[in-house]
């Protein structure tokens, strides 16, 4: 199963990152809270989410789950 890291913004819709697929969930949120990785990480968000808009969560999910969030909205950027 592929892990994908998904973020959810306060005002704008979720996305997910396209850096990385992960085998497994403990892997994807090693990379997440590793702190070396924040940097892309940053760069990820701002590209898509801009400087303006907060960061609610930031979360590893299965891919399936993942598709259940970005079709809550109706112009979602994903992987």
């Amino acid at each position: 199963m592929k892990w994908l890291i998904l973020v959810l913004l306060t005002k704008g819709e979720p996305f997910t990152i396209p850096i990385q697929e992960f085998e497994s969930e403990d892997a994807c949120y090693e990379y997440i809270n590793s702190k070396e990785n924040y940097p892309t990480i940053a760069i990820e968000v701002i590209a898509v989410a801009g400087f303006n808009d907060p960061v609610n969560d930031i979360r590893c999910l299965p891919e399936n789950r993942v598709k259940e969030y970005l079709n809550v909205g109706s112009s979602m950027v994903s992987t």
